[in-house]
């Protein structure tokens, strides 16, 4: 018989595991304690602490635990059927409203932007992206020999959406992170809105890519999914991960919401990879937890504003974060900065031209990481 969603959801035995989110409050004892727990026997990879990759230093929630040590216990050995991606499909469907024709499933959010590069651009329609965002699809475009234009950023480190317009006509594809990775800047619904309907009316031939891999991460109020947009538009659609809030990044999930005709292009020009067993199971767990990601969106937030608070009494500008990341004036090199960091194991962002001579990414640990990452920042910046 057939898993169904819920009912595969619901089958799960939680057992303590679910009482660690019980309750209204989001921030309660015993989910602190959890996390507390998991941070002091795994807060360093190799003895570094890693700063440098924005990933959750909290990791998936105690159902998404739970689901996957049971599955390993029980199923893992016989991964051809059932393998769950169909639930994970349709749940993503139903989570959004939609029909399962327009989700298209990969292996993290890569092979969906290496794909949508090579479905669009070429030498003859170029791709358009602002500088500095996520480079993936970019270096897809250099690689395909694809024409490249690139948008500098405004004067708050937002993306410019006029200045992205304005070079749609001839474009294959426009790509948009929102909010953008590494500035954490962001745009609210209404200029999504006047960003897409303008290009659509400029230049209708031209495809839209919106990335809201950091939505979950949001100031309250600052922004709405462009999903709506997706749906009115066949020339627009949006990519999210598992990689970022949900916190399953070490096993490879993303997806793309749009019109069936255009994943499926997306998905002729390049392969997204086979999710597999245990992915499915944990991505479909934490879609459906909403009380662990509101959770970890709040835990961020706080451990984002202190460290925020912390630089300014260091004097340094900080950009308006909206992700799990903040991008520091630091007014030197990056790489001079990254060194002396490393020397204190401690390892930040790469370089992000054309501002790696001045600003640094650093991304959010965990409460504790962060008060003695905070403390050797202080060092190296005197």
């Amino acid at each position: 018989m057939k898993t169904t969603r819920r009912g595969f959801v619901g089958s799960i035995a939680l057992g303590t595991a679910a009482s660690v989110l019980a309750g209204t409050s989001l921030l309660s004892q015993s989910a602190r304690a959890q996390t507390r727990a998991h941070e002091k026997s795994d807060n360093y990879d190799d003895g570094i602490m890693q700063l440098n990759q924005n990933e959750s230093a909290r990791g998936p929630g105690p159902k998404t635990i739970q689901a996957l040590h049971s599955h390993v216990n029980k199923r893992v050995g016989r991964g051809y059927a059932p393998d769950h991606v169909d639930e994970l499909e349709e749940g993503i469907a139903n989570y959004y409203n939609i029909s399962r024709d327009y989700v298209l499933l990969a292996t993290g959010s890569t092979p969906l932007l290496q794909g949508s590069v090579r479905a669009f651009c070429s030498a003859d329609r170029k791709f358009v992206t602002p500088m500095p965002t996520y480079s993936t699809s970019l270096s897809t475009a250099r690689q395909i020999g694809a024409g490249i234009e690139e948008q500098s950023l405004d004067s708050a480190m937002a993306i410019n959406l006029d200045a992205l317009a304005a070079s749609a006509r001839g474009a294959g594809l426009l790509y948009f992170c929102n909010p953008n990775n590494p500035t954490g800047t962001v745009h609210g619904p209404q200029a999504v809105e006047r960003f897409v309907r303008r290009v659509m009316r400029e230049a209708p031939d031209t495809v839209i890519h919106i990335d809201e891999a950091y939505i979950n991460y949001t100031q309250p109020g600052k922004m709405e999914t462009a999903l709506p947009l997706a749906m009115e538009f066949e020339n627009v659609f949006i990519t999210r991960s598992f990689s970022k809030a949900h916190g399953l990044a070490g096993l490879r999930i993303g997806y793309a919401l749009g019109q069936p005709q255009t994943l499926a292009k997306i998905r002729g020009a390049w392969g997204m990879g086979d999710v597999n067993m245990l992915g499915a199971i944990a991505a479909l767990t934490a879609l459906e937890d909403k009380e662990h990601i509101a959770w970890e969106a709040q835990e961020n937030a706080e451990i984002r504003s202190m460290v925020i608070g912390a630089f300014h009494e260091m004097g340094f500008e900080v950009g308006d974060s909206n992700t799990n990341h903040i991008f520091v004036n630091i007014r030197r090199p990056a790489k001079e900065f990254r060194d002396a960091c490393l020397e204190h194991k401690i390892l930040v962002g790469r370089d992000f031209p054309p501002m790696e001579k001045t600003h640094c990414r650093i991304s959010l640990g965990s409460r504790e990481e962060m008060a003695i990452a905070v403390e050797v920042f202080r060092k190296v910046l005197a």
